[in-house]
């Protein structure tokens, strides 16, 4: 994975290059192939104003991130925290594009009413339906 960081106005923290490399190292198992995250960061009066670009996760998505904050860490810390948000949400879509697979739809019927018990409507019906009546 490549990181790239890019300061614009400021100085930033001497190791806040090692500190990204340690914060992104989470998001490996969410990646397939090299992407390459930009972080640029921004000194703005007395805030931090951070940005985040993920390049080529997948089928060259790019996902974006804006924080500010007062400490150069901090924000670097909840812009990695935002992209992973954002790989698990897509991880999730594509997981369950499909809804549920018919072996669970099929899988066992439901229990019956117990001896001396009336059935319910809905059991009736779902009888009717399946050709058990």
């Amino acid at each position: 994975m490549a990181i790239s960081l890019t300061v614009r106005h400021g100085d930033a923290p001497a190791d806040l290059q090692s500190y990204l490399a340690d914060k992104c190292e989470r998001l490996e198992k969410f990646l397939r192939d090299s992407p390459r995250i930009e972080f640029v960061l921004q000194k703005d009066h007395l805030e931090w104003v951070g940005e985040a670009i993920l390049h080529g996760s997948r089928h060259h998505e790019r996902l974006v991130a804006k924080h500010s904050n007062p400490d150069a860490r901090t924000c670097v810390e909840v812009l990695v925290e935002k992209l992973e948000r954002q790989l698990e949400k897509g991880k999730e879509r594509r997981k369950d594009h499909r809804g549920p697979s018919m072996g669970d739809a099929l899988a066992e019927p439901p229990p019956a009413a117990p001896a001396g018990e009336l059935p319910s409507y809905e059991e009736i019906v779902r009888r009717k339906l399946d050709g058990r009546e």
